[in-house]
């Protein structure tokens, strides 16, 4: 009961780190792609990532935003590649 606790408060205080760079990653993902829901996507793709990145949550904040610039611009040009590639 105790580690589940411990891992719940663990996940809501990497949640609350990333909230804070989400408008950040969404502005950036949607300037590289002009489009609303390819944009989202790749945010929230970036996200799933970096929650698993436990360094990045260790770093003062500009260093995190630069993480999340690279790990945004990688995700958009991912997304950007899977929405471009024809489906057979």
């Amino acid at each position: 009961m105790m580690k589940t606790m411990t891992m719940k408060r663990e996940l809501q205080r990497k949640a609350s780190i990333l909230k804070q760079h989400e408008v950040y990653a969404y502005q950036a993902a949607y300037y590289l792609l002009e489009n609303e829901a390819l944009a989202a996507k790749a945010v929230t793709q970036a996200l799933m990532a970096l929650i698993q990145d436990e360094p990045f949550f260790l770093q003062p904040k500009p260093l995190q935003q630069e993480k999340i610039k690279h790990t945004v611009m990688k995700q958009a040009l991912l997304t950007k590649a899977a929405a471009l590639r024809p489906t057979i």
